[in-house]
């Protein structure tokens, strides 16, 4: 479980954040001067996937695609004017593409992946009106959907990352869930507040 790898990320998390100050800021606007930035967490672009539970499937990426891989290429050259810092991204096909209009070398770790929601990958919402979802939906922070992923096995693999990164600068390219957690990791937020907060398609969150 998480509990043996907690103090030794613990730790590092708090070097990380020592003497820094966390900003989220939308997409284009600078969170804090360049150089100060430790970690920016963008979440992949739109999707053509009105309705759809999807976590680990891979959907069609929206039409806008090019325009707003474009302000997220804009927006990260504006922070980082000296040079993008090394990037990682999840295997997932959404944040692989956006990776790949940013001309800089990437590295893929699949525990960038968003939450895995099992045998409900690809049903309507409207589909997964069920004793079982309500019952997830209930104790969504420790149930799991069917042959899917509970969200302490997210944060387990979230931690299990940030140890391996430790203090380097980078740039993660996931998903709303990892993006939620990690503010819950990184900055200690509540899991209530942290998986409330609203995170836009292509929107930059530095810390």
């Amino acid at each position: 479980m998480v509990r043996p790898l907690a103090a030794q990320v613990d730790r590092r998390l708090h070097r990380r954040l020592s003497g820094r100050a966390a900003a989220a800021e939308r997409t284009g606007l600078s969170a804090g001067s360049a150089g100060a930035v430790s970690l920016c967490l963008i979440r992949h672009t739109r999707v053509a996937a009105s309705g759809l539970c999807y976590g680990r499937l891979d959907v069609p990426l929206a039409d806008s695609f090019a325009e707003e891989a474009q302000a997220v290429r804009e927006a990260l050259a504006r922070q980082f004017p000296a040079g993008l810092p090394p990037i990682w991204s999840s295997p997932s096909l959404r944040c692989r593409s956006l990776a790949e209009t940013l001309e800089a070398p990437f590295k893929i770790d699949a525990r960038l992946q968003e939450l895995n929601f099992g045998e409900w990958e690809g049903l309507t919402w409207t589909e997964l009106d069920s004793p079982t979802a309500r019952h997830w939906g209930d104790n969504w922070q420790t149930a799991a959907p069917p042959d899917g992923e509970s969200l302490p096995e997210l944060l387990e693999r979230l931690r299990a990352f940030l140890a391996e990164l430790g203090e380097t600068d980078a740039i993660l390219l996931t998903h709303a869930g990892p993006i939620r957690a990690l503010h819950h990791l990184l900055l200690g937020e509540p899991l209530e507040a942290a998986f409330r907060r609203p995170v836009g398609h292509g929107e930059l969150l530095c810390l």
